[in-house]
């Protein structure tokens, strides 16, 4: 019964994140759909100026982090003066203030994530601790068998994986989120039957949980959300999980085999020697990058020279990106589309309110729902096609 319970909460959560993804992606259309009226040139104006800005000179996360707060925090009071928002609700000039951070994010993104050398090494770094960790079990951890619901931990698995599928501060935050909700619904569902579970039962899990998914560019995630999420945003249960994970992230960076427990004299070796090869491999990198290999001296012997491999080393081993990573690659470019009236060009229905529409608007919008259908069909039809093949060559 527990077990079902936690599951079904999980699930709960996880719908619950469909349905505002949803309504996010509404409120997002809106915004652009605001920004196009005259009335907002002197908002697009600004917020134009403000990411060319960023174009020049080279990133610097923490300098940056400040330039954008500031300008959020400026803008979203604009908003709350601005003919646009007149009598708007709190609601709406909230909305407003997430879908200008996802404007702006999604633009800046290459030039804001994972540009940091301190956060690609630790990226790296925390990635061959994931693979040393491979043998951990929930008992090394102290986990009572109560909290071992292996459907829940599946499901929070996963929302951490997906971020980093997203761009925007806010996409990434509310997978991080669920991960931490799934968590703490299982300890909420195990409590029942015992004390109420309190930060000793929820790290230990956590942790557990981060190493199973050993989810791609971890370090360069948190970060991306902690420098660039809006301050008055970050606040509360998500300033609270955001720094548990953030916690959970380096206890695994600096994880020694004392930390755990009943390890064999194996499985501590390979634990405590990761850092030692990692360092030792540093030191071999710079000293190779530092002496340029000598040319072959004037009248050399070629023929004594080791011969060359007979097979060239194997490819490695296709990939594919999942239908989450290309739709979120594909909003910058339907942002570049929409600045450039392309987006416009192409659907002329897409900023039409209901009012708007003529009867005989009718049979242009059929046909165009029609063709949309069958290459929405088409489309992933064959993605699933070429991700089989890849997986299963």
């Amino acid at each position: 019964t527990s077990t079902t319970t936690s599951t079904t909460s999980s699930t709960t959560t996880s719908n619950t994140n469909s349905t505002a993804t949803t309504n996010a992606e509404l409120t997002f259309a809106s915004f652009l759909e605001k920004m196009r009226k005259p009335a907002a040139s002197d908002l697009v104006s600004a917020i134009k100026h403000f990411i060319a800005a960023f174009h020049t000179g080279t990133p610097d996360p923490a300098r940056d982090s400040r330039r954008l707060q500031d300008f959020l925090r400026t803008t979203e009071a604009a908003f709350r003066a601005h003919i646009l928002w007149r009598n708007a609700s709190a609601d709406d000039l909230e909305a407003a203030g997430e879908a200008l951070e996802k404007y702006i994010m999604t633009k800046l993104y290459p030039l804001t994530f994972a540009v940091s050398p301190d956060d690609t090494r630790r990226d790296a770094a925390i990635a061959r601790k994931f693979q040393a960790l491979a043998f951990l079990k929930p008992e090394h951890l102290d986990i009572p068998p109560e909290h071992r619901v292996e459907a829940s931990w599946l499901l929070a698995q996963k929302e951490l994986c997906k971020c980093d599928s997203y761009k925007a501060p806010r996409d990434k935050l509310v997978c991080a989120l669920n991960c931490c909700r799934i968590i703490s619904n299982l300890l909420r569902v195990a409590a029942e039957q015992g004390a109420p579970p309190g930060a000793d039962d929820f790290f230990p899990v956590l942790v557990y949980v981060v190493v199973r998914a050993a989810p791609p560019r971890i370090v360069s995630n948190l970060e991306f959300i902690a420098r660039f999420r809006a301050e008055n945003r970050l606040v509360s249960e998500a300033e609270y999980f955001l720094t548990n994970l953030m916690s959970a992230v380096h206890f695994i960076e600096t994880m020694r085999s004392e930390a755990l427990t009943s390890l064999s004299e194996e499985e501590k070796h390979v634990l405590d020697s990761v850092d030692d090869d990692a360092e030792t491999n540093e030191s071999a990198n710079d000293a190779v990058d530092t002496a340029a290999p000598a040319p072959p001296a004037p009248g050399a012997n070629v023929a004594a020279l080791p011969p060359a491999p007979a097979r060239l080393p194997p490819a490695p081993a296709a990939t594919y990106k999942t239908v989450a990573q290309l739709y979120n690659e594909g909003e910058a470019l339907v942002v570049a589309a929409e600045e450039s009236g392309e987006l416009l060009s192409a659907h002329p229905f897409l900023y039409y309110a209901p009012e708007d529409l003529l009867l005989s608007d009718v049979p242009r919008l059929l046909a165009a729902y029609k063709e949309t259908a069958l290459k929405l069909e088409a489309l992933t039809a064959r993605y699933q096609v070429a991700a089989a093949d890849v997986v299963n060559p």
